[in-house]
């Protein structure tokens, strides 16, 4: 049988984790957030020292670096959510001065390519998977498309609330502008862009509650297994 695979996309700050959490955990799939793989890159990257507009460097970076996530969708401590070449990631893996490296390393169509295959590999008896364009290219076969969305200062006064749970120095205001820059990085790079699958159910998280956001997610989840029963 073809393994159950539900995706959740969108930008940051959307409410992709949460809701995939909530998803994995009652429906007992694996959680992949497919963001860790580009961030735990981008932590190998910053301790190598890398430069953001060295191309090549980044690229071998990728091809080198091996992450290994945490796919237990109960574990929800972001600082041991991944490990780098057999180290733990850390506060690194939301550090916002590593912003720089991120953006440019996830428009590389090379460095995305090389993360392919381990993001599908966690996915073989099926999964939660959430981040940018796990409905459009990581698993475009997903029974389940679901694209999040919500206002940017909504999404930007989540992050700063994120950031500062973590110990991290952040406010609403910085975090709009890098929420935003970061939308329309994701939304015109040429490689993979941040788009909504055809077939996806658009949820805007910033009207809906979590509890409805959950309700109508699994309510969709029901109706494809009853339509594949």
């Amino acid at each position: 049988m073809t393994p159950p695979i539900i995706t959740i996309d969108g930008p940051a700050g959307s409410g992709k984790t949460t809701l995939g959490r909530h998803l994995a955990t009652t429906l007992g799939l694996p959680l992949v957030d497919t963001g860790l793989f580009y961030r735990g890159v981008m932590v190998a990257a910053a301790r190598a020292g890398i430069d953001p507009a060295d191309i090549d460097a980044l690229i071998d970076c990728a091809s080198r670096t091996v992450v290994v996530i945490d796919t237990d969708p109960t574990h929800d401590d972001a600082d041991s959510a991944a490990t780098v070449n057999g180290e733990e990631a850390g506060p690194a893996l939301r550090d916002p001065a590593n912003a720089p490296l991120l953006a440019s390393m996830s428009s590389i169509p090379e460095v995305r390519a090389a993360l392919l295959d381990p993001q599908r590999r966690l996915a073989d008896r099926g999964a939660v998977a959430v981040g940018r364009d796990c409905g459009t290219v990581v698993f475009p076969e997903a029974q389940l498309k679901i694209y999040l969305d919500a206002s940017e200062t909504v999404r930007a006064q989540r992050r700063a609330s994120q950031l500062q749970s973590t110990g991290a120095d952040a406010d609403s205001a910085l975090m709009r502008g890098e929420v935003g820059a970061r939308d329309r990085l994701d939304a015109s790079r040429s490689a993979a862009p941040m788009r909504p699958a055809p077939d996806a159910h658009h949820l805007d998280t910033g009207v809906l509650g979590i509890e409805e956001v959950v309700r109508t997610a699994l309510q969709l989840w029901a109706e494809v297994a009853a339509a594949q029963a």
